[in-house]
């Protein structure tokens, strides 16, 4: 990191091309996988494909102003940011205000359209944790002084998020907050700690829960409960297997005709795989490979320890998010509903990662020019 002095440089543009390279591949597919769900439910081939361009106009706003906004001021305002948002995760949960969708009373909606405070918690709880590490006077190798009020703090996002319930989102949650209470130098012992005392939790919270539990056996056997906790696994690796170098073509996919439940949203990488072939998934993960390293070389040369807390949290929101989608899709984990960042059918996730982005943008303005 270098000195936090205010120097001014244009924005990373490699980074601002290939995300939104990234995200015209992504619509693209989202039309493609969405086609006959969109005919089906509201007589029209567009209408989820119309509707994500909407979030993407939405979310270019939203980028364009916080890349004209100073990073520091979420210094000033992260705690209210946070405090919002948890209000708004309660709220989600008060029938008439939230909305049950899949299982999950994780929507707040108006009229046709929805957001879920819990995506926008992620980008809120980096903001909060960095500004906090980031204080001059805190004392992070005290239990007390500088580990347990974020933890608390962070605890309550975390178990709002788990009464939806959305167990992805809070596992993902869970993440974040582990590696920034890391890189900010959290004693290991701490979080140790922590996390053998969650250990019976979790065990509680799958074993407990018959759908949970049965979901993890099908994982492992998804053959024993094919037409119902095995169906999606097997439907999704149908898609790769009969893929090839090149895939069928885009649009010319069959598993997304109501074979493959969810394809425009959670198994869009499955669809991409069918359609795409071997080609078409390597040349997606080379752009996502590309654009966490421009955002980690952002975060890397970050003026200052907040916008470094700051990058270092987008980059693993990033990038474990990418990793269980596609994990979950070609059967290496369970079933978990996280999308795929800036590629998935979703106007929360695309919002919130297109702010995030604006935010990577704002710390790149300021970086030293002779380290860009």
């Amino acid at each position: 990191m270098t000195s936090a002095k205010n120097y001014y440089v244009l924005p990373d543009y490699r980074l601002l091309v290939i995300v939104y390279i990234i995200v015209a591949f992504g619509i693209s597919m989202v039309y493609s996988a969405s086609i006959q769900i969109s005919k089906t439910l509201y007589d029209n081939q567009y209408h989820i494909f119309r509707s994500q361009l909407y979030w993407l106009i939405l979310g270019t706003v939203l980028l364009l102003v916080t890349l004209n906004l100073d990073y520091r001021i979420y210094l000033k305002f992260s705690r209210l940011l946070l405090v919002v948002n948890l209000i708004l995760l309660a709220l989600v949960l008060v029938p008439g205000i939230g909305t049950k969708v899949a299982g999950s009373r994780s929507w707040i909606r108006y009229r046709e359209y929805g957001f879920q405070p819990s995506e926008l918690v992620k980008i809120s709880l980096i903001l909060y944790l960095a500004a906090i590490f980031n204080k001059p006077k805190i004392n992070v190798s005290s239990f007390l002084e500088g580990y347990l009020p974020p933890l608390i703090v962070s605890t309550i996002a975390f178990f709002l998020i788990l009464l939806e319930p959305d167990v992805g989102t809070g596992f993902l949650v869970a993440i974040i907050i582990g590696f920034l209470f890391f890189v900010s130098g959290i004693r290991v012992k701490f979080l140790t700690i922590t996390l053998f005392s969650l250990l019976p939790f979790i065990y509680i919270l799958i074993s407990r829960v018959a759908y949970r539990k049965m979901r993890l056996l099908t994982f492992f056997n998804p053959s024993m409960d094919p037409a119902d906790k095995g169906y999606h696994l097997l439907q999704s690796i149908k898609c790769f297997t009969t893929a090839g170098l090149l895939g069928k073509g885009i649009g010319n996919g069959v598993q997304k005709l109501w074979y493959l439940p969810q394809a425009h949203t959670d198994f869009i990488f499955s669809v991409i795989g069918e359609e795409t072939g071997f080609i078409g998934i390597s040349v997606l993960l080379f752009l996502f490979m590309y654009m966490l390293a421009r955002a980690m070389r952002i975060t890397m040369r970050a003026p200052d320890k907040f916008s470094f807390l700051v990058g270092a949290g987008i980059c693993i929101m990033w990038s474990v998010q990418i990793i269980i989608n596609i994990f979950v899709a070609v059967g290496l984990i369970p079933i978990t509903g996280l999308p795929l960042p800036f590629i998935s059918y979703g106007g929360s996730s695309l919002v919130v990662n297109m702010i995030s982005v604006g935010i990577l943008l704002s710390i790149s303005r300021s970086i030293r020019p002779e380290t860009v």
